[in-house]
């Protein structure tokens, strides 16, 4: 088949490139396709998860009145002045008052905003506008035993900070958006005058997702950087400048046709995937340093033909690496693919793109590089000139004599080499398994952005933020079980006070990083409008309880649709809960989701989750630690699979597939050690490098066995088989691991960190990879090889 192939690509070499350019014209449409994704941090929801449903029963039942969402208030510098107070003071009241916000604000009889401002007027017990020096000082000094309402200074202020919180409802209006409400109440409280010693700005999901935008943007020039790099890289290995410009032009079409598919199977397209996130900006980087390899190889295969015909050797060069191309192709398409087992909508998405992008890559690079070839070299013998037969591994002074030792040596004493990188591998899993596995928000920002040092600001002053975040409960409301159990939890999510009716003290101990509840509720509605509510609550009947809420729902329509839906098609009841919480890390957050299911009394039916934008990325940790571990494996035995049938047909020898997959564990394990030893967190981004190892590592153990299966069937000793493939694949494989390293560590000029990391983790990958094929698999063959029969010509 790759014979029919080979032949069909260089039988007429205009007909191919003709073809590639009417291909190339049909994805131009759906490069105008592609959007940004409008939430970035919202597609890392584990779909499946009790977070997903709630997230959907809010969008669902509560189009009117939704989930809470907030704008928390970060002021700085000599922010105890009474001058810089009633700013902050005014400048909310202004934000609240804005044409844009005011629809958003709830009216649910809860103050909306709280600040440390706030509640140094409260203490002081004056107006702002009478507000002096001495009366903050007054206020300062309140014992909490005294007035407990003073212990709130300990999550508020600091020497040098002052914090408060904005709080809105996300709610569905024609013309206007939460999103932009929250930008308002920024610009508002950021325009406030306070003087030249001080300032104030907010933090909210709306400017978080703004700034990933920004960072989108800004991340534009990385593509065309990695190709100037690449440009030099290729022109130092291939010494042709005709070889150099047909590789770039290969690497451009690759990314449009990428790019092309990403639209038509985006939302304004097939609505297959998300729109572009930081995740899937990576891809045409990605395939600047994968798709260069085929290039390279077939490229590097066609100078070692020595045809007079241009076309006959083209061909032959395809011909032969055409199966290791094609295998490696394979191979890394599928590992990508693995990533459709994840829970997250923009690693299945990264997946699918990748996977596409090297299919495409494939094509373009065994079909395109040779019909140029061909033009090129049937012009150079027109012109009486010789044509190229330089290998590549001559490009580079010193790398001939560096790679033929080096895997003579190790081949030598391949049982001692082996030992060695074991006994490396063993000290990389001592410190892989304590890689910190915590997802933090703010590397998805820029280093230098607002939202970053505001963040930071806060946790090192206060220790932390107060948010609102919304509760859900999912249940059968006429149960007398789930009554009880939501009395329970409104209870203790009040804590003590006059609100709640606990009947003991462990019945009042709040949740951890739970401050009370943010506004009305179902049990404070009914207790309001009903009397005898919480008796019915406690005691009551199904019949009972569908009568409360009746009455309740006559007597206030309005709250009780913000705050309640009864059964739907699917028969759930759905209620929430408005709940202010104080979030000292993002491992707080993931605490407290993880925690809120212990909350629902265990007999009773249905379920609690809390949700909101502070949410999410411990969910997503969590989501990532528990899909990585399987899709390793996936990954892993999916190429061992694949391998090990391609050798078993193609040569008889089925344990080749194991040995080709060997060195590149090896590597992801080297890997683990090295983010330890660099302080990189295993988030949502990083999670990537399992396919990523797999797909760049596999290419290079799958041309060096090839090679060295074509020299020994050709009746090559074992020795000089090595030699032979040093000379020829280590050449290309030398300049796959420069374009690999020098292409991806462009990313580490990324605006955002954790792509910064990531770029450089898979610089170290391509090295690793390189590394493991000529020394782990030499030793893996040789071994083999003796117990093997020997191979006849």
């Amino acid at each position: 088949m790759l014979d029919w192939y080979a032949r069909l690509v260089t039988r007429s070499p205009w007909r191919t490139i003709a073809v590639i350019a009417l291909i190339t014209a049909a994805m131009l449409p759906g490069v105008a396709l592609t959007t940004e994704e409008p939430d970035a941090m919202g597609s890392f929801v584990p779909a499946g998860s009790d977070l997903a449903r709630a997230v959907e029963e809010l969008e669902a039942r509560f189009p009117e009145s939704g989930a809470f969402t907030s704008a928390q208030i970060v002021a700085r510098g000599n922010v105890t002045s009474p001058e810089v107070i009633r700013e902050v003071i005014a400048r909310s009241e202004m934000a609240l008052a804005h044409t844009e916000v005011a629809p958003f604000v709830p009216q649910d009889g809860q103050p909306v905003v709280r600040s440390y401002a706030h509640l140094i007027v409260a203490l002081a017990g004056v107006p702002p506008a009478q507000l002096t020096a001495e009366d903050v000082t007054r206020a300062l000094a309140v014992d909490p035993a005294a007035d407990p309402r003073a212990a709130q200074f300990d999550q508020l202020l600091s020497d040098s900070a002052g914090l408060g919180q904005v709080r809105l409802q996300q709610i569905d209006l024609p013309d206007l958006d939460s999103f932009d409400a929250l930008l308002v109440v920024n610009d508002v409280i950021q325009e406030g005058d306070y003087g030249p010693n001080a300032s104030a700005r907010t933090l909210s999901n709306a400017r978080f997702q703004q700034g990933a935008q920004q960072a989108l943007t800004d991340s534009g020039f990385l593509f065309p950087l990695a190709l100037v790099v690449m440009v030099v890289v290729l022109a130092v290995l291939f010494r042709s400048p005709a070889d150099t410009a047909i590789t770039i032009i290969g690497v451009v079409l690759t990314a449009l046709w990428q790019i092309g598919l990403s639209g038509y199977l985006g939302p304004d397209g097939l609505d297959k995937i998300n729109g572009i996130t930081p995740i899937s900006i990576i891809v045409p980087v990605l395939l600047v340093g994968l798709t260069v390899d085929y290039s390279l190889q077939i490229v590097s295969r066609r100078r070692e033909e020595r045809d007079a015909d241009p076309r006959r050797a083209t061909s032959r060069a395809v011909s032969l690496t055409g199966a290791a191309i094609g295998l490696g192709a394979l191979t890394t398409a599928l590992s990508f693919l693995t990533n459709l087992a994840s829970p997250l909508s923009p690693i299945r998405d990264f997946g699918i793109l990748a996977a596409c992008g090297i299919t495409a890559g494939f094509f373009i690079m065994t079909s395109l590089v040779p019909a140029v070839r061909i033009l090129g070299d049937r012009r150079r013998i027109a012109r009486g000139r010789p044509l190229r037969t330089r290998p590549v591994i001559d490009s580079v002074p010193g790398v001939r004599r560096l790679l033929e030792p080096m895997v003579a040596r190790c081949a030598r004493h391949p049982k001692l080499t082996l030992l060695a990188v074991a006994a490396l591998a063993g000290a990389a899993v001592a410190g892989g398994i304590n890689v910190d596995t915590e997802f933090k928000e703010d590397e998805f920002l820029p280093e230098d952005s607002e939202v970053v040092q505001d963040i930071r600001l806060a946790r090192q002053e206060v220790g932390g933020l107060s948010t609102t975040i919304t509760g859900v409960v999912i249940t059968d409301l006429d149960d007398p079980t789930a009554a009880k159990a939501l009395v329970a939890l409104d209870d203790r999510l009040r804590g003590p006070g006059p609100g709640s009716g606990a009947s003991t003290p462990s019945d009042l101990e709040q949740p951890d990083h739970v401050v009370g509840v943010g506004g009305t509720t179902l049990v404070s509605l009914a207790s309001e409008a009903v009397p005898n509510a919480r008796a019915v609550f406690s005691q009551g009947s199904s019949d009972d309880l569908a009568q409360l809420y009746r009455q309740v729902s006559e007597a206030a329509p309005d709250d009780f649709a913000k705050i309640a839906s009864l059964a739907d098609s699917s028969g759930n009841d759905v209620t929430i809960i408005p709940i202010q919480a104080y979030f000292g890390s993002d491992s707080d957050a993931r605490d407290l989701y993880n925690a809120s299911g212990d909350l629902w009394a265990d007999d009773a039916p249905g379920n609690f989750t809390v949700t909101g934008a502070q949410i999410n990325p411990g969910v997503t940790t969590n989501a990532v630690a528990r899909s990585q571990t399987t899709a390793t494996f996936i990954t892993v035995l999916t190429a061992l699979a694949l391998l090990t049938v391609y050798f078993w047909r193609a040569h008889r020898r089925p344990l080749l597939g194991a040995i080709t997959v060997a060195p590149i564990v090896v590597v992801l394990i080297l890997l683990l050690g090295f983010m330890w030893v660099m302080g990189i967190n295993y988030n949502a981004l990083t999670a990537l490098l399992t396919s990523l190892t797999i797909g760049i590592g596999v290419d290079y153990t799958i041309h060096f066995a090839h090679r060295y299966l074509h020299e020994r069937e050709r009746g090559t000793e074992i020795a000089d088989a090595l030699t032979i493939t040093a000379n020829s694949v280590g050449g290309a494989l030398f300049g796959s691991a420069t374009t690999t390293a020098l292409g991806f560590i462009v990313l580490a000029f990324a605006p955002l960190l954790v792509v910064s990391q990531l770029g450089i983790l898979i610089a170290i990958t391509g090295i690793l990879s390189m590394m493991a094929a000529v020394i782990i698999l030499p030793c893996l063959l040789v071994l083999a090889d003796r117990r093997a029969q020997p191979v006849s010509g």
